[in-house]
């Protein structure tokens, strides 16, 4: 016949030994376990030409710092790199210096807008502060708090990238961080908009 502990004793027991158990698993998976990147996955380079061809795209609308309206359509006659973002995304945190940088390059031409729409539900407070800390002057304050944009574009993740041709088709989406920094980089967005 089987000992029966008391209910006290039992309890105490079985977590005392409960909880060396996790401490020993979570050691050992610690030391086994390979580490983690905190940086997470690698930019890639803008392709040197597009591989599909033009697809057109829905009414995107979003918000601009002041809280105003804006469509993508305010941009036609432009290219457009269309950047899906959110502060608490750790490649899109990595990403926005480089984005940043890709919008001073090409302000002098004005002929590419660079345009980071922030997903994050605290709007334009939450990015303002959020370029305030990291330094980024280069970017507008552009926002989609009620994530309207990734359901249009069946997309359920960030970062991700489009590059639009002036007539407002989408010639490249890139899921995931990219490289903007390199000098290459707006050539190459002029390339992939004329169809290159």
């Amino acid at each position: 016949m089987p000992q029966i502990l008391s209910k006290t004793v039992g309890r105490r027991a079985l977590l005392a030994d409960g909880g060396t158990l996790l401490a020993a698993w979570l050691g050992c998976n610690s030391i086994l376990a390979p580490p983690a990147r905190a940086e997470g996955p690698e930019p890639v380079d803008l392709p040197p030409h597009r591989t599909t061809a033009p697809r057109a795209l829905p009414d995107l609308t979003f918000l601009d710092e002041a809280g105003a309206t804006r469509h993508l359509a305010d941009w036609h006659g432009r290219i457009v790199v269309l950047n899906l973002w959110a502060t608490w995304c750790q490649p899109c945190v990595a990403e926005m210096p480089a984005l940043a940088a890709l919008a001073r390059q090409v302000a002098p031409e004005g002929d590419i807008a660079v345009l980071p729409v922030s997903i994050d539900h605290g709007g334009a407070e939450t990015v303002r502060r959020f370029y305030r800390v990291r330094g980024i002057a280069d970017l507008p304050v552009l926002c989609d708090p009620h994530m309207q944009i990734p359901p249009a574009l069946r997309e359920d993740g960030v970062p991700v990238t489009l590059v639009i041709d002036r007539v407002g088709r989408e010639v490249l989406r890139i899921v995931g961080p990219v490289r903007w920094d390199p000098a290459s980089a707006p050539a190459r967005l002029r390339g992939l908009a004329a169809g290159g």
